[in-house]
C-alpha cells in the first residue's frame, strides 16, 4: 500500500508536546557590583538570613555574581504559597525585612537590571503592586508576606525575620537573566505618600 507523499511528510512533522520548564533553583547575589554601595550591598549577599539594610531615598544596594542557593524552587513555592511551577514564570525575587505583625507588602522601590549589554528599570509602587506611570514598560510584579515561622523553616539560622517578597518579570528581549554579567540595583522610592524605604535582605535570580 502506497502512502501519499504529503501524508508521509505530515506524519514526520508530528512532535510530542514540549514538557513545561520549571525553575530548578534561585541563584543569590554573592558580590557588590559597586564599591560606593558596599555597606548596603553586603547586607543582601546570599539567601535571606534576616540581616537586612535600610535604604532611604538616596541610598541603594547594587549586586552581581549570582550563585545557586540551598533552597529548591519547589520548597520556596510551598513556603510562599505559590502554585507548582510558578517561579519559572518570573525572573527575579527580592526579600525585605518587616516588623513582626506588619502586613504590608514589599515597599516602593526603584529597581534596575543590566547585563553590560542592555539595561532596564522600573519604579515599583508598593501600594498598587505595579510600576509607577511612565516607568517600567513590560515589567510585572507579584508580592506577598512570609511570616517568621515559615521563614525559619525555609531559611534556618540565628536570625529570624518576618519578611515581604517581590517577584519580578523583566521585559521580554531586554536583560539576559542567565548572563554572568547580570547585576541588580535597588534604591528608595519615589512614590509620594507611601513607604519609599525598602529594607532588602536578599536578591535572587530565578534560573
Amino acid at each position: 500500500m502506497r502512502i501519499p507523499l504529503m501524508a508521509a511528510i505530515a506524519g514526520l512533522c508530528i512532535l510530542p508536546a514540549a514538557a513545561p520548564v520549571f525553575a530548578q533553583q534561585v541563584h543569590w547575589a554573592s558580590k557588590p557590583a559597586d564599591s560606593a554601595a558596599a555597606a548596603n550591598s553586603a547586607a543582601v549577599m546570599g539567601q535571606p538570613d534576616g540581616a537586612a539594610t535600610s535604604i532611604a531615598f538616596y541610598g541603594f544596594a547594587y549586586v552581581r555574581d549570582f550563585v545557586p542557593g540551598r533552597v529548591t524552587a519547589s520548597a520556596l513555592e510551598k513556603a510562599l504559597k505559590l502554585s507548582n511551577g510558578e517561579l519559572a514564570r518570573w525572573d527575579l525575587i527580592l526579600f525585605q525585612d518587616r516588623v513582626p505583625g506588619d502586613v504590608r507588602n514589599f515597599a516602593s522601590a526603584m529597581i534596575v537590571a543590566q547585563d553590560l549589554v542592555k539595561v532596564t528599570s522600573a519604579t515599583y509602587d508598593g501600594t498598587t503592586g505595579m510600576a509607577r506611570p511612565g516607568t517600567g514598560a513590560g515589567w510585572m510584579f507579584k508580592t506577598g508576606n512570609l511570616p517568621a515561622v515559615r521563614f525559619k523553616t525555609l531559611f534556618p539560622g540565628t536570625r529570624v525575620a518576618s519578611s515581604s517578597w517581590l517577584l519580578v518579570k523583566l521585559p521580554v528581549g531586554t536583560v539576559n537573566k542567565v548572563s554572568p554579567n547580570l547585576a541588580v540595583w535597588i534604591g528608595g522610592g519615589p512614590a509620594p505618600g507611601v513607604d519609599n524605604d525598602p529594607s532588602p535582605d536578599a536578591i535572587g535570580v530565578i534560573r
